[in-house]
C-alpha cells in the first residue's frame, strides 16, 4: 500500500510503476495482484498525477509551443536574410569562336609562338583554332564552370507587413499559454469532480454496510419474535423483503464505488484496474470572499480562455494592418559577394566579385488581390470581436449559474442535516418502543428506510456542494 502526499506523489508513482514492470519481467508476467495496486491519495496528490500525464494538457501546451515558434519566426523576418549558393557545371566542350572565316591572317602572327613550341616552351595544342583553316576554333574560357556565392538581403520597408505579422504572432502566443492555462484548470476540475464522485460512492457504501448490519440485527430479532410467536408470518415476511433490498442497494453502492474508482483512475491517466483509496472527505472547500457581482468581476479579470479570446481579436486587428501593406511598396536593400571560375579574361582562375543593390517592388494592379485580402481580414475582425462579446456573455451566465447550483447545494445540505438529525431520533424512538413491544417490525423498517435516505441524501448534498464549489472556481477562472 502506497500513501502519495506532497510534490514527490507523481515520482512515487513512476518509481512504483517501475519497480511493478520489474517484478513482472523477473517472474516472466504481470500478476494480478502487481496491477491492481492500491493507492492511498489526497485530492491535490490526485490532481498532481493527473497534470503529470494529462494529454489533453499536453496537447494545449504543444500548441502553446507552436504558437511561441511562430512569435520567433515573425521576430526573425526584421533581421537580414543570409544565404550561400554554390555550382558547378561540366559542359562537353569549352566556349569557342571559329576562326575559319578568317583565313590564314593569323599565320604571321604565329612564327614567335612556333618557335616556342619547337623549343617545348608552349604546348601546340594551345595554339589550336589559331591557324585560321577550316573548321578551326579559338577556345574562350574553360569546359568546367564553377561559382560560389553569398547574399544578404535587409528589408528596410514593408509598409507594416512585418510589424503586423510580428503583432498578429505575439497575441497567438499569449493565447497559447493562456489557453494552456485554462486547460489545466479544466482538469483540475475534472479530477475534483471524479474524486469527489468516488468519495460519494464509498460514503454510500458505508451506509448502506451499515444499513445492512443493522437490518440483519433487526431481523434476527423478528425472526426469534416468530419463534416465540409475538408477532405473525407477514412482518417476518416484510423484514426479509426490505433485507433484499438494502442487500440489492449495498451491491448497488459497491459497483457504484468501482464504476467512480475507474472513472477517477482513467481521468489521472492510471490503469483502470487500480485500486484508489481517497484520503480526503465530503468536506467543502474555502471560497474566496465575495458576492456574486464580484466573482463574475474576478472571472471577467481572471478567465484564461476569455483573456484568449481578447488576444485573439488583437491578432486579426493586426491581420488587418497586415493584409493593407499589400497596397504599399518594399524596399530591400540585397548585397552580394562571389567567387566564380573562369575569370572575366576566360582563364581558369577563380575571380572575386560583389555587388549592392536597392530593390524596391510595389504590385501596381493585382486584381483586387490586396483589396479582397483587407476586406476578409476586416470579416475576420469583426468576427474576433463578436465572439469576443459573446464570450463574456457566456462567462457571466456560468458564474451566475455557478453561484445558483452553489446556493441549491448550501440549502439542500442544510435540509439534509436537519433530515439526518430528525431521521436518527426518531430511529431511535421506534428502536425503544419496538423493545418494549410499543413499535412494530414495520415501524422499524420505515425508521431505518428514513434513515437511509436521510443520510444518502446528506452525502449527496456534501459531494453536490463540493462539485458546485469546484465548478464556481471553474467559472471564476480560480487555479487555487
Amino acid at each position: 500500500m502506497m500513501r502519495w502526499s506532497g510534490s514527490s506523489a507523481r515520482a512515487r508513482w513512476l518509481m512504483t510503476a517501475v519497480a511493478v514492470l520489474v517484478a513482472a519481467g523477473a517472474g516472466g508476467g504481470v500478476s494480478e495482484a502487481a496491477v491492481a495496486e492500491r493507492l492511498e491519495v489526497t485530492l491535490e496528490d490526485a490532481i498532481e498525477i493527473a497534470l503529470g500525464g494529462s494529454r489533453e494538457v499536453a496537447i494545449a501546451r504543444a500548441q502553446a509551443e507552436a504558437a511561441e515558434a511562430r512569435l520567433g519566426q515573425a521576430l526573425a523576418g526584421f533581421f537580414p536574410a543570409i544565404g550561400a549558393s554554390g555550382s558547378y557545371t561540366r559542359l562537353d566542350e569549352a566556349p569557342y569562336m571559329n576562326t575559319s572565316q578568317f583565313g590564314n591572317i593569323f599565320e604571321p602572327l604565329l612564327v614567335p609562338f612556333n618557335a616556342l613550341v619547337e623549343n617545348e616552351c608552349l604546348e601546340e595544342s594551345d595554339l589550336a583554332g589559331l591557324t585560321g583553316g577550316e573548321g578551326g576554333k579559338m577556345y574562350m574560357g574553360d569546359d568546367e564552370i564553377y561559382s560560389i556565392g553569398i547574399s544578404v538581403r535587409q528589408p528596410l520597408f514593408t509598409g507594416g507587413a512585418l510589424l503586423s505579422a510580428h503583432g498578429a504572432a505575439g497575441h497567438g502566443a499569449s493565447a497559447g499559454a493562456l489557453n494552456a492555462e485554462r486547460a489545466v484548470q479544466k482538469l483540475r476540475y475534472d479530477v475534483t469532480r471524479s474524486y469527489v464522485s468516488l468519495v460519494e460512492a464509498r460514503s454510500a457504501l458505508d451506509v448502506m454496510n451499515d444499513t445492512a448490519r443493522q437490518m440483519r440485527n433487526h431481523l434476527a430479532d423478528v425472526e426469534a419474535f416468530y419463534d416465540e410467536g409475538m408477532i405473525v408470518q407477514s412482518d417476518l415476511m416484510l423484514a426479509r423483503v426490505r433485507m433484499s433490498e438494502v442487500e440489492l442497494g449495498r451491491a448497488r453502492a459497491e459497483h457504484a464505488t468501482r464504476i467512480a474508482t475507474a472513472a477517477l483512475a482513467f481521468v489521472l491517466g492510471l490503469d483502470l484496474e487500480t485500486e484508489i483509496e481517497p484520503l480526503d472527505d465530503l468536506t467543502a472547500s474555502a471560497l474566496p470572499g465575495g458576492d456574486p457581482m464580484e466573482w463574475t468581476r474576478l472571472a471577467l479579470e481572471r478567465r484564461p480562455d476569455l483573456a484568449a479570446t481578447r488576444e485573439l481579436v488583437g491578432a486579426a486587428d493586426n491581420a488587418v494592418s497586415l493584409a493593407r501593406s499589400g497596397y504599399f511598396p518594399s524596399v530591400a536593400l540585397v548585397g552580394s559577394y562571389g567567387w566564380d571560375r573562369p575569370n572575366r579574361e576566360y582563364e581558369p582562375e577563380f575571380y572575386e566579385h560583389w555587388s549592392v543593390s536597392a530593390v524596391a517592388e510595389m504590385s501596381i494592379f493585382d486584381w483586387g488581390l490586396t483589396s479582397g485580402r483587407v476586406r476578409e481580414a476586416r470579416a475576420g475582425l469583426i468576427q474576433a470581436e463578436k465572439g469576443r462579446d459573446i464570450h463574456e456573455d457566456a462567462v457571466r451566465l456560468e458564474v451566475k449559474q455557478s453561484c445558483l447550483l452553489l446556493d441549491e447545494a448550501l440549502d439542500a445540505l442544510e435540509i439534509a442535516e436537519n433530515s439526518v438529525a430528525q431521521a436518527r431520533e426518531g430511529m431511535r424512538i421506534v428502536r425503544e418502543g419496538f423493545s418494549s413491544g410499543v413499535a412494530t417490525s414495520g415501524d422499524v423498517l420505515d425508521a431505518q428506510t428514513a434513515l437511509t435516505t436521510a443520510e444518502m441524501n446528506r452525502i449527496s448534498a456534501l459531494a453536490g456542494l463540493r462539485v458546485a464549489e469546484a465548478g464556481l472556481r471553474l467559472a471564476m477562472g480560480v487555479s487555487d
